[in-house]
């Protein structure tokens, strides 16, 4: 591994096998993934909850945009749904069973093999988030008049045979509500990465950025400069949607924090 970074500087984002690493203490493998420098750590910052938040931001969900607005923990509303109990009743260990659903409905899915207490979730999701179930049929309806979404940037995904089904859905439905959630997050996370390497050459950093994972990005951090990577991935991260502002002329409603980890190595990480 390190001799693949030493020589190319990098690692290619679009190798699945480190895009699709658990992200558990179970999956040792991540332990081999270790800085370049003598005393260096490896950083990952994620976005908190970049799904729901672009869910909201593009669909104008008024129940999202309140729930973040609020900072509502989307986590223990699953769980209370899943395990039937008042949300203060949520245990740590339902949260985290729970969070593998959490945003899985913004994706088409429907839990049809699932249980049936997770079917409940599934069905209660788009009770609460009205808003969004809309904005999944008014993108069925686009998709059927001319074959295209559009996610906030102008980026267009084309669905030209796009067909009304028998059971009232529309043939992709998955991918045609899917993407332009998954669409506009990763738009995010690589503009991200475009401030975090402006601002790391600005601060004559040796710290490296060596991958993004879906909505975070992972650094390999030299001696002494894990403070200034962590202030400078919070600036570049949290006010991305400056970026969004100058690169797209959007303007984005809701707002962006994100959680930063760093350890010895890809596995034993702490927050920081």
């Amino acid at each position: 591994f390190n001799q693949t970074v030493a020589r190319t500087g990098r690692l290619s984002s679009s190798n699945p096998n480190f895009q699709n690493q658990p992200k558990s203490k179970d999956f040792p493998i991540r332990a081999a993934v270790v800085s370049r420098f003598k005393n260096g750590l490896i950083c990952e910052a994620d976005f908190s909850g970049l799904e729901l938040m672009v869910a909201g931001e593009i669909s104008r969900d008024p129940q999202i945009i309140s729930d973040i607005q609020e900072g509502k923990d989307l986590h223990k509303q699953t769980g209370s749904i899943i395990y039937q109990c008042d949300p203060s009743e949520v245990t740590k260990e339902q949260r985290q069973r729970s969070k593998s659903f959490s945003f899985s409905p913004l994706y088409g899915g429907m839990g049809a093999n699932e249980e049936e207490h997770i079917q409940e979730y599934f069905k209660q999701f788009f009770v609460i988030y009205k808003g969004l179930k809309k904005y999944h049929e008014e993108l069925c309806v686009g998709v059927l008049d001319n074959g295209i979404v559009q996610t906030p940037s102008g980026r267009q995904y084309y669905f030209p045979n796009a067909k009304r089904t028998r059971n009232g859905r529309i043939t992709n439905y998955t991918q045609v509500v899917n993407y332009p959630i998954q669409g506009f997050g990763s738009e995010l996370t690589v503009l991200a990465c475009i401030r975090s390497l402006e601002r790391f050459k600005r601060a004559g950093l040796a710290s490296k950025l060596i991958l993004t994972v879906h909505d975070s990005i992972v650094v390999d951090v030299a001696p002494d400069e894990l403070e200034s990577v962590k202030n400078i991935l919070k600036d570049a991260m949290e006010n991305v949607p400056d970026e969004v502002k100058k690169r797209f002329c959007y303007d984005m409603l809701l707002p962006v924090t994100i959680e930063v980890e760093a350890g010895k190595n890809w596995m034993e990480m702490e927050e920081v």
